[in-house]
């Protein structure tokens, strides 16, 4: 009965370790963006494939305090930037954001999403990042 138990446990442990999530830690493969233009329009889409400039994108996205808050903000966000991630062996998947450079906030495009306050340096790198590429 001792040997049965201890295989059982030993089967539950293997079953249970390889169905575990193995989230790597993987650097956006491409962000592609558009920032608003002064009579409210948006420009036609970019595309960032710098590996080194959206590895340093995303680690300031990580970087950001996020509330639990909806984004209160009435204007459209002068960046909308999507993060699309590849790893390896499994699909693509991409996260929106939006970003205010006066409000200094980061936040999901959709109202409801949550939000980051911004340090002036992100926003300062937001804007040589973003506004570098037109």
């Amino acid at each position: 009965m001792k040997r049965m138990l201890v295989g059982y446990v030993i089967c539950a442990g293997l079953l249970l370790g390889g169905c575990a999530s193995s989230e790597e830690d993987v650097d956006p493969s491409r962000i592609e963006y558009h920032t608003i233009h002064t009579d409210g329009e948006y420009g036609p889409t970019r595309t960032i494939t710098d590996a080194e400039t959206n590895a340093e994108l995303d680690r300031t996205t990580e970087e950001v305090e996020w509330e639990d808050q909806p984004v209160p903000i009435e204007r459209e966000p002068d960046v909308k930037a999507t993060f699309v991630f590849t790893p390896n062996d499994a699909p693509e998947r991409s996260l929106d954001f939006g970003i205010w450079y006066e409000e200094q906030i980061i936040g999901g495009i959709d109202p409801k999403d949550s939000r980051g306050e911004l340090t002036a340096d992100q926003v300062t790198l937001f804007k040589s990042i973003f506004d570098d590429q037109e």
